[in-house]
Protein backbone atom coordinates (compact mmCIF):
# COMPACT_ATOMS: atom_id res chain seq x y z
CA UNK A 1 0.00 0.00 0.00
CA UNK A 2 3.33 2.31 0.60
CA UNK A 3 4.26 2.24 -2.65
CA UNK A 4 0.75 3.04 -4.46
CA UNK A 5 0.73 5.94 -2.76
CA UNK A 6 3.98 6.66 -4.00
CA UNK A 7 3.27 6.36 -7.49
CA UNK A 8 0.51 9.22 -7.98
CA UNK A 9 0.73 10.42 -11.47
CA UNK A 10 -0.98 14.00 -10.84
CA UNK A 11 0.09 17.88 -10.68
CA UNK A 12 2.02 19.09 -7.59
CA UNK A 13 0.69 22.57 -6.33
CA UNK A 14 4.76 23.66 -7.62
CA UNK A 15 3.81 22.37 -11.38
CA UNK A 16 0.67 23.97 -11.04
CA UNK A 17 1.99 27.37 -9.61
CA UNK A 18 4.79 27.67 -12.27
CA UNK A 19 2.60 27.01 -15.18
CA UNK A 20 -0.08 29.79 -13.87
CA UNK A 21 2.93 32.26 -13.59
CA UNK A 22 4.23 31.25 -17.36
CA UNK A 23 0.27 32.06 -18.60
CA UNK A 24 0.43 35.21 -16.36
CA UNK A 25 3.17 36.33 -18.31
CA UNK A 26 2.49 35.48 -21.35
CA UNK A 27 -0.85 37.02 -20.94
CA UNK A 28 0.55 39.99 -20.25
CA UNK A 29 3.17 40.30 -22.98
CA UNK A 30 0.39 39.54 -25.58
CA UNK A 31 -1.76 42.48 -23.53
CA UNK A 32 1.17 45.17 -24.27
CA UNK A 33 1.39 44.14 -27.72
CA UNK A 34 -2.45 44.43 -28.23
CA UNK A 35 -2.64 47.65 -26.50
CA UNK A 36 0.36 49.23 -29.04
CA UNK A 37 -1.18 47.78 -31.91
CA UNK A 38 -4.68 49.69 -31.39
CA UNK A 39 -2.76 52.95 -30.39
CA UNK A 40 -0.54 52.78 -33.45
CA UNK A 41 -3.75 51.99 -35.62
CA UNK A 42 -5.50 55.45 -33.97
CA UNK A 43 -2.45 57.56 -34.64
CA UNK A 44 -1.77 56.40 -38.06
CA UNK A 45 -5.62 56.88 -39.16
CA UNK A 46 -5.57 60.58 -37.30
CA UNK A 47 -2.47 61.10 -39.85
CA UNK A 48 -4.41 59.96 -43.24
CA UNK A 49 -7.03 61.71 -42.12
CA UNK A 50 -5.06 64.75 -41.87
CA UNK A 51 -3.58 63.93 -45.19
CA UNK A 52 -6.92 63.59 -47.02
CA UNK A 53 -8.02 66.52 -45.67
CA UNK A 54 -4.99 68.01 -46.73
CA UNK A 55 -5.61 66.97 -50.23
CA UNK A 56 -8.95 68.38 -50.59
CA UNK A 57 -8.00 71.74 -50.02
CA UNK A 58 -4.86 72.03 -52.27
CA UNK A 59 -7.47 70.19 -54.69
CA UNK A 60 -10.10 72.84 -54.59
CA UNK A 61 -7.34 75.97 -54.71
CA UNK A 62 -5.39 74.12 -57.58
CA UNK A 63 -8.91 74.30 -59.53
CA UNK A 64 -9.98 77.43 -58.70
CA UNK A 65 -6.22 78.57 -59.36
CA UNK A 66 -6.42 77.15 -62.88
CA UNK A 67 -10.24 78.07 -63.90
CA UNK A 68 -10.77 81.25 -62.88
CA UNK A 69 -8.87 84.90 -63.41
CA UNK A 70 -9.27 85.71 -59.42
CA UNK A 71 -10.55 85.19 -56.46
CA UNK A 72 -10.10 85.57 -52.46
CA UNK A 73 -9.05 83.28 -49.68
CA UNK A 74 -10.99 83.92 -46.73
CA UNK A 75 -10.54 83.01 -43.06
CA UNK A 76 -11.97 83.22 -39.76
CA UNK A 77 -8.77 84.34 -38.15
CA UNK A 78 -4.71 82.79 -39.24
CA UNK A 79 -3.43 80.64 -37.71
CA UNK A 80 -5.32 78.51 -36.09
CA UNK A 81 -8.71 78.96 -37.93
CA UNK A 82 -11.90 77.14 -38.07
CA UNK A 83 -13.02 78.48 -41.12
CA UNK A 84 -11.60 78.31 -44.76
CA UNK A 85 -13.51 79.59 -47.82
CA UNK A 86 -12.74 80.40 -51.50
CA UNK A 87 -14.58 83.53 -52.71
CA UNK A 88 -14.65 83.14 -56.89
CA UNK A 89 -14.91 86.43 -58.37
CA UNK A 90 -16.13 87.04 -61.91
CA UNK A 91 -14.07 89.87 -64.48
CA UNK A 92 -16.49 92.73 -62.40
CA UNK A 93 -15.38 91.41 -58.81
CA UNK A 94 -18.48 90.04 -57.95
CA UNK A 95 -18.72 86.83 -56.10
CA UNK A 96 -19.86 84.19 -58.26
CA UNK A 97 -19.32 80.92 -56.05
CA UNK A 98 -18.44 80.23 -52.69
CA UNK A 99 -16.45 77.13 -51.64
CA UNK A 100 -16.42 75.68 -48.18
CA UNK A 101 -12.96 74.32 -47.30
CA UNK A 102 -13.13 73.58 -43.48
CA UNK A 103 -14.15 70.69 -41.33
CA UNK A 104 -14.82 71.32 -37.86
CA UNK A 105 -12.35 69.15 -36.49
CA UNK A 106 -9.59 70.81 -37.86
CA UNK A 107 -7.74 73.94 -36.93
CA UNK A 108 -5.57 75.77 -40.06
CA UNK A 109 -2.98 77.90 -40.55
CA UNK A 110 -2.30 79.61 -44.01
CA UNK A 111 1.24 81.53 -44.75
CA UNK A 112 2.88 83.19 -47.86
CA UNK A 113 6.72 81.98 -47.77
CA UNK A 114 7.24 83.30 -51.13
CA UNK A 115 10.15 85.49 -50.36
CA UNK A 116 12.62 85.12 -47.35
CA UNK A 117 10.15 84.57 -44.27
CA UNK A 118 6.51 83.35 -44.27
CA UNK A 119 3.47 85.91 -43.70
CA UNK A 120 0.12 84.62 -42.06
CA UNK A 121 -2.79 84.94 -44.50
CA UNK A 122 -4.83 88.23 -43.69
CA UNK A 123 -8.31 87.52 -42.75
CA UNK A 124 -9.06 87.99 -46.75
CA UNK A 125 -6.11 87.25 -49.11
CA UNK A 126 -6.44 88.35 -52.77
CA UNK A 127 -5.33 85.94 -55.05
CA UNK A 128 -4.47 86.87 -58.83
CA UNK A 129 -3.74 83.34 -60.88
CA UNK A 130 -1.19 85.17 -63.79
CA UNK A 131 0.88 84.63 -60.74
CA UNK A 132 2.03 81.71 -57.99
CA UNK A 133 0.72 81.02 -55.66
CA UNK A 134 2.90 79.99 -52.71
CA UNK A 135 1.25 78.47 -50.32
CA UNK A 136 1.99 77.16 -46.71
CA UNK A 137 -1.28 75.15 -44.82
CA UNK A 138 -0.94 73.73 -41.36
CA UNK A 139 -3.90 71.70 -40.51
CA UNK A 140 -4.00 70.41 -36.36
CA UNK A 141 -6.55 68.08 -34.97
CA UNK A 142 -8.68 70.03 -32.16
CA UNK A 143 -9.04 66.55 -30.59
CA UNK A 144 -5.20 65.89 -30.19
CA UNK A 145 -3.54 69.14 -30.69
CA UNK A 146 -0.34 66.75 -31.41
CA UNK A 147 -1.15 65.82 -34.79
CA UNK A 148 -0.35 68.18 -37.21
CA UNK A 149 0.48 68.16 -40.94
CA UNK A 150 2.42 70.46 -43.26
CA UNK A 151 2.55 71.37 -46.86
CA UNK A 152 4.51 74.11 -48.64
CA UNK A 153 3.34 74.05 -52.24
CA UNK A 154 3.43 76.03 -55.17
CA UNK A 155 -0.06 76.67 -56.78
CA UNK A 156 0.32 77.97 -60.49
CA UNK A 157 -1.51 77.98 -64.03
CA UNK A 158 -0.32 76.00 -66.80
Amino acid sequence: MIKHLQNEDGITLIELLATLAILSIIGSLLYGVLLNGIDYSKKSKATVSLQQEMNIIITNINKVHESYGSYNIVVNRNPDASKIQLLVKDSTGTVIRTIELSNTDYEYSLFDYHGTTEVPFLNTTSVNTSEPLYLKIIIKDKKNPSQTYEVKTIISRL
